[in-house]
């Protein structure tokens, strides 16, 4: 008897099996929230999937007019039309046979189950499976998720701070929205607020790191929860989002040194985690009203 095959990763066994026929255009995001995502183009064919520790999520970029697709996910076929926009869920851990008639242009974002737990922490539901199989019974339509895909595709090529912040963020809201959509029911939050000693750590954290790049899963671990209930326990207990906090925090750090110091502004936008000098210049004047140079000029000590 021939030993099943076990893989870790969707995007692993597509370029590996009867899809290679297919051209595909891989991207593997590997930062706080690891995903990896595929543009194939399909025509007719009819192939089984294995089970992966990934959820995934299809969604029709272009099709010809009688494009179906047609699914078994181990309770009966399945099918419908390929519209693009309209998605569809494949649940990890699910076998699938798959019969398609006509070409297509499809985006696969793959999301590994533990990146669910990392953004989801405490909110992960106990059967993550079945929780999504609701929206594995037919195609659907959101305009969210749909921005949201797209957003991580053509973002996923950038390597700058602020596209891995939009990474993230895109992410976690996407997550967040399915698991809505599925219709699972949030769990009562033990700590509606953030505990004073999570917020010291994140001060704590926070002044020792003000140099380098920080991001809400960054802030989330020291804090020690999970990038979801973090966000909303942090902007119930200060008022602000972590990201407007940080920023401004930046931005008090950056008038400390004006205040005291002779640095070069240049300089001084570096020391405080600004990589561009307009970034840090746009934020400042967000914050005191006044470009960093005139701001220097009014109150630097002599």
């Amino acid at each position: 008897m021939v030993e099943k095959h076990q893989w870790s990763h969707y995007a692993d066994f597509y370029r590996e099996s009867a899809y290679s026929v297919f051209r595909q255009e891989h991207r593997d995001v590997r930062g706080r929230t690891p995903f990896r995502m595929i543009e194939v183009e399909q025509t007719d064919h009819d192939f089984s999937d294995p089970d992966v520790p990934e959820c995934v999520l299809a969604m029709p970029l272009s099709a010809s007019a009688e494009n179906r697709w047609s699914w078994d996910m181990g309770d009966g076929w399945r099918n419908d039309s390929a519209v693009p926009g309209r998605i569809l869920v494949l649940p990890a851990g699910v076998e699938s046979r798959w019969r398609v008639r006509g070409r297509r242009n499809l985006l696969l974002l793959t999301i590994p189950s533990s990146t669910l737990r990392r953004i989801l922490g405490a909110a992960m539901p106990d059967d993550p499976t079945g929780a999504l199989r609701p929206l594995a019974q037919c195609t659907w339509e959101d305009q969210l998720v749909q921005q949201l895909m797209l957003c991580l595709w053509h973002a996923s090529l950038a390597g700058n701070a602020t596209d891995r912040l939009l990474v993230d963020g895109a992410m976690t809201t996407l997550v967040s929205h399915v698991l809505q959509r599925a219709g699972i029911e949030e769990r009562p939050a033990r700590h509606v607020t953030l505990a004073a000693w999570r917020l010291k750590r994140v001060h704590e954290f926070v002044d020792a790191h003000l140099h380098e790049e920080i991001d809400i899963v960054t802030l989330s671990e020291a804090a020690g929860l999970s990038v979801r209930h973090f966000t909303r326990a942090f902007r119930e207990e200060v008022g602000v989002t972590p990201h407007r906090w940080l920023m401004a925090r930046r931005i008090e750090r950056a008038m400390e040194l004006i205040r005291h110091g002779d640095q070069p502004l240049t300089q001084i936008a570096r020391s405080c985690g600004f990589a561009a000098q307009s970034h840090f210049t746009r934020v400042f004047r967000q914050v005191t009203g006044e470009p960093p140079k005139r701001w220097q000029q009014l109150h630097r000590t002599r």
